[in-house]
């Protein structure tokens, strides 16, 4: 009987002891310390923005834009918008395992956002505690564009700090849309947004693609060698915000799969050229040496059953029933298009069972890579005439990425 080592994930269990005695009989200052210990942990966290009337609330008498306060004096933007928080475990345990810990969770989490959480079809209303050293927010502007630096400033209104957003991850409809803000019309948002911006530590260009993993076939659009291939190596994206940042991948077998990495239905090269020709469109100055950028990686939240499948991944045992449904979609693909496969010269099935037992162990989490594995980006010039002949845009690129070998994040399990 095949042993399914490759449907077995890389991530380690994260169990902790079941009890520890004598914790109350330490100093309160090194139980300070060890709560402050557990939580400092990286988040990569999904934020959604749309009209409060979207969001199922009350609506509240309309105020005018930047005309209220919060609770820290500050001025806020108002009440046009809400916040959706799309996963799971986005509140810290300590919250709620002593008047003790949830104080310490509530220090080092400072910023507290009202907001809608998200997951699958449970819904609720709470609120979303941040730290804006640890993480890293996906922000997804929805059809205002402007609620984009109206969430940037409100952030930064409700630290008590004054510090906000560090750590931003962007896709590719959000940066396509960003040129829509006029930064003249910000208001009493221009300072904020210019100064966040400028200040950011490290800035994700994501590939969040559902097609990475299983190539069926020229029809796709995806080449490969034979036409037919499962780049089991590939991370999955979860709901699970907490993650560990491995650096360098340790999985063995992974030429093949960085040789030919899916990198997205538009091409990526795009992301940054775009960003830096806003930045510099707003006159925004990096103070110091700027952001770190990267280019995150995964198979992630297209469209289709297994890609909403794959927002569902928030434990081991959910993480299990999507690769072994994966497995059966592969297994029926092969002979679906057995044919084809042996007129390119391949072999049937795809994958021996002594070639299973050596394949690259799924990771649950994502890839980051240096934005140079992407290969030259083409100047603004490129941006300013997209249906040029002569334009170095690509779709549905496959990238060689083995001279820059991906960090591995791989999400925190039980």
């Amino acid at each position: 009987m095949a042993s399914q080592r490759h449907l077995r994930i890389i991530n380690p269990a994260h169990r902790g002891s079941r009890s520890f005695p004598s914790f109350e009989l330490l100093p309160t200052e090194l139980r300070l310390d060890i709560w402050q210990l557990s939580l400092q942990r990286p988040r990569f966290i999904n934020i959604e923005l749309s009209p409060k009337k979207h969001c199922g609330e009350q609506l509240q008498e309309e105020q005018s834009p930047y005309g209220t306060h919060n609770s820290l004096g500050k001025v806020v933007s108002g009440t046009h918008y809400c916040i959706t928080a799309n996963g799971s475990q986005l509140l810290s345990k300590l919250l709620r395992v002593s008047s003790e810990a949830r104080q310490a969770a509530l220090g080092f989490y400072r910023v507290h956002l009202a907001c809608h959480f998200e997951l699958g079809d449970r819904q609720g209303h709470g609120t979303l505690f941040l730290n804006p050293e640890y993480d890293i927010l996906h922000i997804q502007p929805g059809r205002d564009i402007y609620h984009f630096a109206d969430f940037i400033h409100d952030l930064r209104a409700h630290d008590p700090l004054d510090v906000g957003l560090l750590n931003l991850a962007l896709d590719h409809n959000c940066i396509a849309n960003l040129p829509n803000i006029d930064f003249s019309n910000l208001l009493a948002s221009q300072a904020a947004f210019a100064d966040t911006l400028a200040n950011l530590r490290q800035v994700y260009f994501l590939c969040l693609e559902n097609a990475g993993r299983i190539y069926l076939g020229p029809r796709g659009g995806i080449h490969t060698v034979t036409g037919f291939e499962f780049h089991r190596s590939r991370p999955i994206m979860s709901t699970i915000p907490t993650f560990d940042r491995v650096a360098r991948d340790p999985r063995d077998g992974m030429d093949r799969d960085l040789s030919r990495v899916f990198v997205g239905t538009f091409d990526p090269r795009q992301m940054p050229c775009r960003w830096h020709l806003l930045l510099g469109a707003w006159q925004i100055r990096h103070p110091h040496q700027g952001p770190e950028y990267r280019f995150l990686v995964a198979n992630g939240w297209g469209s289709g059953r297994m890609a909403k499948k794959a927002k569902n991944i928030s434990d081991r045992d959910s993480a299990a029933e999507w690769l072994q449904q994966e497995e059966e979609r592969w297994i029926a693909g092969q002979e679906r298009h057995a044919a084809s496969i042996l007129r390119r010269g391949g072999k049937l099935p795809v994958e021996s069972p002594e070639e299973l037992e050596r394949v690259p162990r799924p990771a649950i989490g994502f890839w980051l890579f240096p934005i140079e594995a992407l290969g030259p980006i083409p100047g603004s010039d490129a941006l300013l005439n997209p249906h040029d002949n002569g334009s170095s845009w690509e779709s549905k690129r496959v990238v060689d990425m083995r001279h820059h070998w991906p960090e591995l994040c791989l999400a925190s399990m039980a």
